[in-house]
């Protein structure tokens, strides 16, 4: 059993070889460079000028639009996002890029099935967290808890020093290995097993490998059971755009020609006939044209679109995404669609939160900031509101229903915590502003004393103060009833309700 890192470099390098081809084909998919559809010898040249113009990209499309609804939006400890080890972790990921980096590993995770994030240190021995994709990395995973690793191997190639790399994680070690990137014959090594040499004395880490592995179900990119569905897409856009150049090239025949002339000497065709725009052909009675007929393409076309509608729906991808024109699909169908897409994002967030939250752990754990019993928790935004609208609807609708303020900052909104701190100061401001600007008058005429305000009880009584007018009582009584009497009510439009100073100025004159 292996236990060092030199054990294990073999078994993991050996792993990461096995699994590559895998990985390469599903990048394939997201790359416009798919596998060529299988066609006759004599069409394949035509599908490689084509090849382009063939692709649509189908796989990677699924993947922006499932990765669009899984984005981060800050992190909490201990159920606060205004602890200190709440304020120092969002720092951390401040200067770890953390949105960037989280979006690049929901990528790789849904693209190839599994993707890996690895908690270091930088040259200033500050937390570094880092993404490595599975091209280049591979993990021993604990099979009871399968977010966290026994073993890590990460390689990289320096071109420019003509090095390979190699960095392995087991049994609190952390060892470095090099090799050549090039064999006897000076050809570049495709495999990562062999050839390695230990550099130096290993680094000493306490309890398992800085790693979080994040892996969907069974390993499996989001789109890999329905590649078959895109290689049919492709073959029928292969098909289409060959027909259709094709026929730009009409065949042309001609049936009866004499082989010989009336003295007995073979006749040259391919000279008397020349084939070039304005050649005029001088042909005997006996003798007949043929032409090649015209395809229609419109059965293709629609075939296309019916492929394109099987993966939308094994993909859980509205059809809007590859089929654009507005005459898809029903609203229902739409709605739909958009259903199932959330349930799947949500699906995915669920899996991986528990991973992104152990790696932010072992950053805190880096920088000295212990937690104790609390629980860290990485935040998203809603995966079924993607835009302003939506979001604004729905914060309407859950105001509505008495949520709290913070409630819909966070889950509806999707605001950071940075976001609504620097929101609640603003309109604290607007509050105390509006609090001195019409503070009750005495009624001796004396200036008041400055009284403490508190801009939420404010806010507060102008909004019942907004209730009772519009419902048609008095407004003195009315500012009287919600504890602000004295208000002056100068009887001018509200301001969101005037006309610009230009025009109400042009109203005036007339």
């Amino acid at each position: 059993m292996a236990t060092t890192p030199t054990e294990w470099l073999p078994v993991l390098a050996k792993k990461l070889d096995a699994g590559l081809p895998r990985i390469q084909l599903l990048r394939s998919y997201t790359t416009k460079n798919p596998p060529l559809p299988e066609m006759g010898h004599h069409l394949r040249a035509s599908w490689v000028a084509f090849q382009r113009k063939a692709c649509t990209n189908y796989g990677g499309l699924a993947v922006k639009s499932m990765a669009s609804r899984m984005v981060t939006n800050g992190v909490s400890v201990g159920g606060s996002i205004d602890s200190p080890e709440a304020i120092h972790a969002r720092k951390i990921l401040r200067d770890n890029r953390w949105s960037i980096l989280v979006g690049d590993a929901v990528r790789d995770y849904l693209t190839c099935g599994v993707t890996f994030i690895v908690t270091g240190t930088d040259e200033d021995g500050k937390a570094a967290i880092t993404v490595e994709k599975p091209e280049q990395a591979i993990a021993s995973i604990d099979p009871l808890r399968p977010w966290k690793a026994r073993a890590f191997l990460k390689t990289w190639r320096d071109l420019d020093l003509g090095t390979d790399h190699a960095l392995v994680w087991a049994d609190g070690q952390r060892q470095r290995f090099e090799r050549e990137s090039t064999d006897d014959s000076g050809k570049l090594i495709s495999r990562i097993a062999g050839g390695w040499q230990a550099v130096g004395a290993p680094d000493v880490y306490t309890g398992r490998p800085p790693v979080v592995i994040l892996e969907r179900p069974d390993g499996k990119g989001y789109f890999e059971d329905d590649t078959d569905v895109i290689d049919r897409i492709n073959l029928g856009k292969l098909q289409r755009l060959v027909i259709t150049a094709m026929q730009a090239f009409k065949q042309r025949g001609i049936k009866g020609l004499p082989q010989e002339d009336e003295d007995g000497n073979d006749i040259d065709w391919s000279e008397r006939l020349p084939y070039a725009p304005g050649s005029l052909w001088d042909l005997p009675d006996s003798v007949d044209i043929w032409e090649s007929g015209l395809t229609d393409i419109r059965p293709l076309l629609e075939g296309e679109k019916s492929d394109a509608r099987d993966f939308a729906a094994v993909s859980f991808t509205p059809i809007t995404i590859f089929l654009p024109d507005g005459e898809n699909q029903t609203t229902a169908g739409a709605a739909n669609a958009k259903e199932g897409q959330v349930s799947q994002a949500r699906n995915e967030i669920d899996r991986i939160t528990v991973g992104l939250s152990l790696a932010v752990v072992y950053a805190l754990r880096i920088e000295g900031v212990e937690i104790g019993e609390d629980t860290v928790v990485v935040g998203w935004q809603p995966p079924d509101r993607v835009s302003t609208p939506e979001k604004v609807i729905a914060a309407k609708d859950a105001k509505a229903a008495g949520f709290s303020q913070h409630y819909i900052a966070t889950h509806v909104m999707g605001m950071t915590p940075e976001e609504i701190a620097l929101e609640e100061t603003h309109l604290a401001a607007q509050q105390l502003a509006a609090a001195e600007i019409f503070q009750p008058i005495p009624q001796d005429g004396t200036p008041a004393a400055p009284a403490a305000v508190d801009p939420t009880e404010v806010k507060a009584q102008f909004d019942a103060l907004g209730v009772g007018v519009r419902a048609g009582v008095d407004p003195d009584a009315a500012a009287t009833a919600a504890g602000l009497p004295g208000i002056k009510f100068t009887g001018a439009t509200p301001v969101s309700l005037r006309l610009p100073q230009a025009e109400a100025d042009l109203l005036e004159e007339k």
